[in-house]
């Protein structure tokens, strides 16, 4: 029988022509590379950061729902398959709050709880849609009693108030910003047995320097908000997707764990907590609990000091919005690098979260150039904008959902269906200031 042999002319032109297209057609990686960094300029991420910080937007309100749709247009006109999920979760927000000082032989005083506008403040009209200072999660109701100072409101900082004999049950607990999250603060307090907790910015610690405006640290009247829920995704949906028609629990009930504050507790500036602490009596508290130049001493109590405190929240469930790009891999399209950050913000959030956000856009205009010119990434490329963050909802497993079906299973499964999973996360990086996630998978 005849046997068939291989040419190995057509071989040979093959090898030379994949040779000769590597070499001298197919750019070289670093071409890539520096492509990329010659494309766009910062004023085109200048203007993305301007459309998204124009207005106060926290998550859940008609302002975030614009910033998403700046995204959305702006990721979609690059021909990337982006798309709209919203997820139905609990939020909180302020109804009402009072906070007033009083002591033996002097009249009360009630705090604005305000931030200041500074003379010639372009944005003091938009600031008026500023969220009113406020503690996200924590339990709605009323406490008026003795102030006792906890530092930092660390644990230790209780067992150190236990070892001098001052009694925290069913007081009001003032700690400063700072070693430990604002939730932790609130949760020892409420492990120490008081009522309610104030905490404050202690210029010690965020105005070292100049104040704004004439510098870039925290002036007299700033306060910093936040969530003080301590968990992880929706309240009402702990460890699955809150998609839509999904089981919950009631608010009720997630307003109720252990990872919720559960007593009432506000955040005041640092003017204001000096004011307090003037006031309060007891033993000079150490060293290290003292305030910067120009403070008053800072004392233990209780008393006689007293704080008459009420708040009034709003835990609803809100529409949020994430907002998914996906750039498909050449060579490992099942392998993914998820790269974004989150989109709304407590107040502005020019810097975080949406220094980020302009920041991604600008990649994502860049990635776009680049694929004109022939570049395909090895590995799929998810491109994210994450809503509800700042109130701790921002969780990869549990509000991703994308387009491919292997994640599309994973990311709307139930914590049954996780165990069954295994990813392998080779890399993650994150940016607190600007709120940016990679996660290579």
């Amino acid at each position: 029988r005849a046997t068939a042999r291989l040419h190995p002319l057509p071989l040979l032109v093959g090898a030379l022509f994949a040779t000769y297209y590597h070499l001298l057609v197919a750019p070289a990686p670093s071409y890539y590379q520096s492509l990329f960094l010659s494309l766009g300029s910062n004023d085109t991420a200048a203007a993305h950061l301007r459309a998204l910080t124009v207005r106060p937007h926290l998550a859940g309100t008609e302002a975030n729902a614009l910033a998403a749709d700046h995204v959305v247009s702006t990721l979609s006109s690059l021909s990337f398959p982006t798309r709209v999920t919203p997820y139905e979760v609990l939020l909180s927000y302020p109804v009402g709050r009072s906070l007033s000082l009083s002591a033996p032989g002097r009249d009360a005083t009630a705090f604005a709880l305000v931030q200041d506008t500074y003379p010639g403040d372009p944005y003091a009209a938009a600031s008026a849609e500023v969220v009113p200072t406020f503690l996200a999660y924590a339990a709605s109701g009323s406490a008026a009693a003795e102030v006792v100072y906890a530092n930092y409101g660390r644990r230790e900082d209780y067992a150190y108030l236990a070892s001098r004999g001052v009694n925290v049950t069913g007081k009001v607990a003032l700690a400063r910003y700072g070693k430990v999250y604002r939730g932790d603060i609130v949760k020892n307090a409420r492990d120490a047995g008081a009522a309610a907790a104030v905490i404050f910015t202690d210029p010690k610690d965020y105005t070292p320097g100049k104040a704004f405006p004439d510098g870039p640290w925290m002036p007299p009247t700033g306060v910093q908000v936040g969530s003080t829920f301590k968990g992880v995704g929706d309240p009402t949906t702990p460890m699955w997707a809150s998609s839509e028609g999904c089981e919950r629990v009631s608010v009720a009930k997630a307003m109720s764990t252990h990872d919720m504050p559960g007593i009432p507790a506000l955040p005041v500036s640092g003017r204001d907590g000096e004011e307090i602490l003037r006031l309060v009596g007891g033993d000079v508290a150490p060293e290290d609990w003292q305030g910067g130049d120009g403070a008053p001493v800072y004392r233990l109590g209780p008393g006689p000091a007293v704080l008459n405190l009420t708040y009034t929240g709003n835990e609803t469930i809100a529409t949020i919005q994430n907002v998914i790009s996906v750039i498909e891999g050449k060579e490992e399209p099942d392998r993914y690098v998820i790269l974004g950050n989150h989109r709304d913000a407590w107040t502005f959030g020019a810097a975080d979260p949406n220094s980020g956000t302009a920041a991604l856009l600008e990649l994502a205009q860049r990635l776009s150039k680049l694929q004109n010119k022939g570049w395909r990434p090895r590995r799929t490329i998810i491109l994210c904008n994450w809503d509800a963050e700042e109130y701790g909802l921002m969780l990869v497993c549990l509000v991703l959902e994308l387009t491919h079906q292997p994640l599309l299973n994973l990311m709307s499964c139930s914590s049954r269906r996780v165990k069954r999973f295994k990813i392998r996360i080779m890399e993650q990086k994150v940016c607190m200031t600007c709120g940016w996630l990679l996660i290579v998978l």
